[in-house]
């Protein structure tokens, strides 16, 4: 046991002893009571008056003691110290207690002595519960009681009187025995406790640090965040311009050279828009963006999906890709299953360089457990977990941007724990990968989902349509300007709402698109809200930016707009301007023959 410790157990020690003196005081004055009445009718009475002087002094000398004790400066440096003053004052007490053997006792009044002995050691008995924490105490009170019970027997003559004293000697033995194993319990009890409250401290020490780290780190990824949306943003914006600026570029180029050149600038920008929008799938993960739409979904249609989507690049890589049917249905969102599945055969055709990816689906109980086989390199077990973090790849120390982003991995992870299908993966590094995804089985009664893509031209319909796009950015304004006008379109820009109202005049704009983030506290969503208060409620508008911030995201959520987020592909924005443009269309020729067939 270190010293602090010792230091701590002596300090309790001497403060339960002193935490007993009133306790001590008011039981002494009961039994002096009870031996006066003993021995009134025997003894003068002035005997009797001295000896309850010296009981009164010691025990007001011991509250005394007691009342320096907790006002004292040095009661906790120094506790021996107090222990043994009040071990000198027990010392004095037992004296003027044992003296009570020959002061209250006459002689050869055996009866009497017996009495006032027995009262004495239901005295000594007290001052043992009371005084075992600090045994100095104890003995100081004890020896001289039992002493003097011995002398005064001796003194009393013969062989039974003698034999009593002897008695009285072993009972003090026995006292001080028991009293060493008593204090070496409490001293042991009170180590045990002064060691778990040093184990508590250090637990609230060590819990304190880890909340402080704890904060320090959601801190570090709040700003990470914040960062990473701020630069996320701002790269975007000059891509977004440059695909648009591509995109115009190419509609006016005529040589084949020049097509090609623009050409090779638009495959640049798609790699970057590749990189931005696995970065947004997290994003809208994270933020909890992403709908579950669960329904009845048979499981060929996934695989059907997977063939027409790995087959060709299995076959250009020399790889097999079999797909193992089943006519199970399951429950689950087809999209987002589908985006798992297709990350882990990607990644599976990527890492794999002979052999194949075999893709199967069981049927255990109540689940179907889809598995994505690969002979590929193997992932060593240590890797198990650090492979589902973003940007984490193995065996790519050059960052080679031909064998993925290493998003592809936490993606999964990510819509895992959205769907609730449990993954799991074993390797053997040299031997191939086996990934699987646990999917419920759907009720055979409900109806079954089949998902088809239907192909059909689509007239252009934005000839002639008035477009109004808001930006801060007068590069997108400009690139967005040219690509519409090179669709057929009228476009009016503006920086804001305002602007775009002095710029329109009497038109309407027959669609709205209009940037997140305006200029200082503006945002796309209150220019939207303030045009169509102005020009009409039903104008068609989207949101365009570069923002994947979780809160944005949230924001247009709840003002119920759609968001295409930068850099946003001219194919992607002619096909949304055609859709709405058709379906106001089909509105409107619904209408007008809503009259008709009433009339008729």
């Amino acid at each position: 046991m270190d010293a602090a410790l010792l230091r701590r157990v002596e300090q309790q020690r001497v403060a339960m002893l002193y935490g007993n003196a009133s306790a001590v005081s008011t039981s002494a004055i009961l039994m002096a009571a009870l031996m006066v009445i003993i021995a009134w009718p025997q003894v003068p009475g002035l005997n009797i008056f001295g000896w309850c002087v010296g009981v009164v002094l010691v025990q007001a000398a011991g509250q005394w003691l007691a009342f320096a004790y907790r006002r004292a400066a040095n009661a906790q440096t120094e506790p021996r110290t107090w222990g043994m003053r009040l071990a000198n004052v027990a010392f004095i007490g037992g004296f003027v207690w044992g003296s009570a053997a020959f002061v209250l006792v006459g002689h050869s009044q055996s009866l009497t002595l017996a009495l006032i002995s027995a009262c004495l050691a239901s005295r000594t008995t007290i001052s043992i519960m009371t005084h075992a924490y600090f045994p100095p105490a104890l003995h100081s009170f004890a020896v001289p009681v039992f002493g003097l019970l011995a002398v005064r027997y001796v003194f009393e003559g013969g062989y039974g009187n003698a034999a009593l004293g002897v008695l009285w000697i072993a009972v003090l033995g026995y006292v001080l025995l028991f009293v060493e194993r008593q204090a070496r319990a409490v001293a042991a009890q009170i180590r045990l406790r002064c060691e778990n409250e040093e184990l508590v401290d250090e637990l609230k020490r060590q819990n304190a640090l880890a909340e402080q780290a704890r904060v320090r780190a959601e801190e570090a990824s709040r700003s990470k965040s914040r960062f990473f949306a701020a630069a996320n943003h701002d790269l975007r914006q000059p891509l977004h311009s440059l695909g648009l600026f591509a995109t115009a570029l190419r509609n006016g180029s005529e040589g084949r050279a020049g097509i090609k050149l623009v050409d090779q600038i638009l495959l640049c920008t798609e790699s970057l828009e590749q990189l931005f929008d696995n970065l947004l799938d997290i994003s809208r993960l994270d933020a909890g963006q992403v709908e579950v739409k669960r329904q009845a979904v048979p499981v060929n249609a996934v695989f059907d999906r997977l063939r027409s989507t790995f087959l060709v690049p299995a076959q250009e890589k020399g790889l097999t890709l079999r797909l193992r049917r089943s006519d199970a249905v399951m429950n689950t969102d087809s999209t987002l299953l589908f985006r798992m599945l297709s990350n882990l055969v990607s990644n599976a055709l990527r890492y794999t360089t002979e052999g194949g990816v075999l893709v199967g689906c069981r049927k255990r109980g109540k689940k179907l457990v889809f598995e994505v086989w690969d002979t590929g390199m193997g992932i060593p077990a240590e890797q198990h977990e650090r492979i589902f973090e973003e940007f984490y790849q193995l065996n790519n120390p050059e960052r080679d941007r031909t064998r993925g982003l290493g998003l592809g991995l936490a993606t999964v992870r990510r819509i895992s724990n959205l769907l609730e299908h449990p993954l799991t993966l074993r390797s053997i590094p040299g031997r191939g990968s086996r990934f699987s995804i646990e999917v419920p089985v759907a009720d055979p009664e409900r109806p079954q989902s089949v998902s088809a893509t239907i192909e059909q031209k689509v007239p252009n319909l934005l000839r002639g349509k008035l477009i109004l796009v808001i930006d801060d950015e007068a590069s997108v304004r400009l690139g967005m300007q040219s690509l519409l006008e090179s669709w057929g379109c009228g476009c009016v820009t503006a920086m804001d709402a305002p602007e775009a109202l002095t710029t329109l005049g009497d038109r309407v704009p027959d669609f709205i698109l209009a940037d997140l983030r305006l200029r200082g506290e503006d945002t796309g969503i209150e220019a939207i809200k303030a045009l169509r208060a102005q020009l009409g409620e039903s104008i068609p508008a989207v949101l365009i930016s570069g923002d994947t911030a979780p809160e944005q995201l949230r924001k247009v959520s709840a003002a119920g707009l759609t968001i295409m987020h930068k850099p946003l592909k001219a194919v992607r924005l002619r096909a949304l301007l055609n859709h709405e443009f058709a379906r106001a269309a089909g509105a409107a020729q619904r209408a007008a023959a809503a009259p008709a067939k009433a009339n008729a």
